[in-house]
């Protein structure tokens, strides 16, 4: 029942993105919410038209080119399934350790491996051995991980160049607007904050016409409601 009547003060339309702004208008990170319910139902009323005011100012955003936030996802370019090339750490591990426990069984035989005559070509093939057995798998180690060094550099590369081509989007006017626009957004939302604690709408009296003012300059007031990206006034 008591989460219930916390939801309907918040409205329950308030998507989760609402959160972390409710708990800053309440004033929830410096002090604690009121000891008696009722005051805390009102508490909780209090903020519900600023949380509506900044989503409202939220949506004015300008609209940016799709490029400047990511690439196009239906560029031929991305057909061509490139497997990111690994080092096969397990297939090193047992290839290790395979060759570390042929040693320690010809440590552990030295003897019979070196005074045994009937021993005498394995002592002899046996550095042989080890020594071609080491290099491959080193070998086999450096060109995995050439492949890996180079791929990492390639992409590093393409990126570089992606963003050297999509460069020109950032001096586009609708960019700019936007940059504006945050900013402006930014210095009002500082701006705003609780000058009373009667748990009233009026507490944020003067941060609602801050708001208000934010978003008259950024939409037009002879559009009817609800506000969409068409109703922005150009910069």
């Amino acid at each position: 029942e008591y989460m219930g009547i916390i939801k309907r003060a918040l409205n329950s339309r308030a998507r989760m993105d609402s959160y972390f702004t409710t708990i800053c208008l309440l004033g929830l990170r410096d002090q604690n919410l009121p000891p008696f319910r009722e005051a805390r139902i009102k508490r909780y009323k209090s903020v519900k038209k600023m949380v509506d005011l900044i989503e409202t100012a939220v949506k004015l955003a300008p609209r940016v080119p799709f490029e400047a936030f990511m690439l196009n996802p239906f560029d031929p370019e991305w057909d061509d399934d490139m497997t990111y090339p690994v080092i096969q750490h397990s297939k090193f591990l047992w290839q290790g350790a395979a060759f570390l426990g042929n040693l320690f069984l010809y440590a552990y035989n030295y003897n019979n491996f070196t005074y045994n005559i009937r021993f005498r070509t394995m002592r002899y093939l046996f550095p042989v051995v080890s020594v071609f057995l080491f290099a491959n798998i080193y070998w086999d180690y450096k060109q995995q991980l050439l492949k890996v060094n180079l791929f990492d550099e390639y992409i590093q590369l393409r990126a570089r160049e992606l963003v050297q081509q999509n460069e020109f989007i950032l001096e586009h006017e609708d960019v700019k607007k936007f940059v504006w626009w945050f900013e402006d957004l930014k210095e009002t939302l500082v701006r705003v904050h609780r000058q009373a604690n009667n748990h009233e709408a009026s507490d944020y009296k003067d941060s609602e016409l801050i708001l208000q003012d934010f978003i008259r300059r950024y939409s037009n007031p002879n559009a009817p409601l609800p506000i969409t990206g068409n109703d922005i006034v150009p910069l």
